[in-house]
């Protein structure tokens, strides 16, 4: 089994939806094509940003497929997995294995309350049945469910996971699990405000939510984060709290495609049971979207004429 390598900006995309509902492959492997000649180092495919449980299995496949095709060898492409249960996690990891997917983003069972025990031997039950390697999705603000540092690091040592996407917001438990998993962990942050602190801790890189918008953006302040200007990356991180803060303000992804058709890459409406940016919303987005372009931050054009 081939293990990826993951480290700098790996972008969880919004799904494309056209009008019909299906997915628009057009724009999809247009955003997939984009995000790589931005310079991110991986693509996460459906997950939550793309809207995974509104989609059928058919059209969660049919996106990783794209994603696997465009990319091609590139970069990896790691499947975001946010079913509940074991039985159609497996079944779906299995197809997206088949088509060609190199590692899957799998969230911790939720709806059910597990133990840490329980957490453990599901990580190793699944890692077993779909043999592909697993990034350990942590989002306790979602799943309502805390994983113990302990928990994570005996994960590893089973071979159940190989890394995590990190969304737990308690800086001292990223400490901990970053102190006791193995320096060959590939421990990834998972919170756009707190990039900078997580990166510092030991984080590799990020899965953020806003990088498909500004993909260039993140790229150069994790470089610069790689290289040792600590304080330039976080004058950078907090040019972007505005926009991040409208991102935020309602349920993900609806805010985020609103801001990509003005980017130039049109992902369509949410599924339900979301539904569009209020008018509020739109208002802060674009004013914090004009601030970063009047400065010179992102690439000029769209936004200012919108």
């Amino acid at each position: 089994m081939n293990v990826p390598t993951l480290a700098g900006i790996l972008p969880p995309f919004p799904t494309p939806i056209k009008t019909d509902g299906s997915v628009d492959e057009a724009a999809l492997k247009k955003l997939v094509e984009h995000l790589i000649q931005a310079g991110c180092s991986g693509l996460v495919p459906i997950g939550g940003t793309g809207e995974y449980t509104a989609l059928s299995p058919a059209d969660r496949e049919h996106v990783v497929a794209i994603t696997v095709e465009v990319s091609a060898g590139r970069v990896p492409v790691v499947a975001g997995m946010v079913s509940p249960g074991f039985a159609e996690s497996v079944q779906a990891g299995k197809a997206f294995k088949a088509h060609g997917a190199d590692a899957l983003l799998t969230i911790t069972p939720f709806y059910v309350t597990p133990s840490q025990q329980g957490i453990r031997e599901y990580f190793r039950a699944y890692r077993e049945a779909v043999d592909l390697p697993i990034v350990f999705y942590d989002i306790p603000y979602r799943t309502r469910i805390v994983t113990e540092a302990a928990t994570i690091a005996e994960m590893e040592q089973d071979g159940s996971i190989f890394g995590m996407k990190a969304c737990n917001t308690d800086m001292a438990h990223f400490n901990e699990i970053a102190a006791s998993t193995s320096p060959g962990f590939q421990l990834l942050a998972g919170e756009d405000m707190l990039f900078p602190a997580q990166m510092a801790l030991g984080a590799r890189g990020g899965i953020l939510a806003s990088a498909p918008l500004i993909p260039e953006y993140w790229v150069t302040l994790y470089q610069a984060l790689k290289d040792g200007h600590i304080q330039a990356a976080i004058d950078a991180q907090r040019e972007l709290l505005p926009l991040l803060k409208a991102l935020f303000a309602e349920a993900n992804p609806g805010p985020l495609k609103a801001a990509m058709k003005w980017m130039g890459h049109d992902c369509g409406e949410v599924l339900a049971p979301l539904q569009p940016p209020s008018p509020t919303t739109l208002e802060r987005l674009s004013s914090a979207l004009v601030v970063l372009e009047r400065k010179g931050l992102i690439p000029s054009g769209s936004v200012l004429a919108h």
